[in-house]
């Protein structure tokens, strides 16, 4: 029970720290470290593979291209330098076919 009063102490000082620093009040504070920590909860789960792109898109009450934005900053672009090379030797073979 004693790790759970540290952690709220220390969002609760952090919050504080916040409002000090932006200027804004408890909620707005609190209302922006909540959507944080949800977009990065979120992006974690998909990052996983345990919710789709849609089901992050509802969950954070956003469209899909706004998620695909978070997402990408959060976490970068689903396709490795690798994966992009193979794709782009494949596209370069099927285009020599034709």
């Amino acid at each position: 029970m004693g790790e759970v009063k540290a952690a709220k102490d220390r969002t609760f000082k952090g919050i504080l720290e916040i409002m000090e620093r932006e200027g804004i009040d408890e909620e707005g504070a609190m209302v922006m470290v909540l959507d944080l920590g949800l977009k990065d909860y979120v992006v974690e789960l998909y990052r996983r593979g345990d919710v789709t792109i849609r089901e992050a898109a509802a969950i954070l009450g956003l469209n899909l291209r706004q998620t695909l934005e978070i997402v990408e900053k959060k976490i970068g672009g689903n396709v490795g330098r690798e994966e992009a090379i193979r794709a782009l030797e494949l596209a370069k073979k099927l285009a020599e076919v034709k």
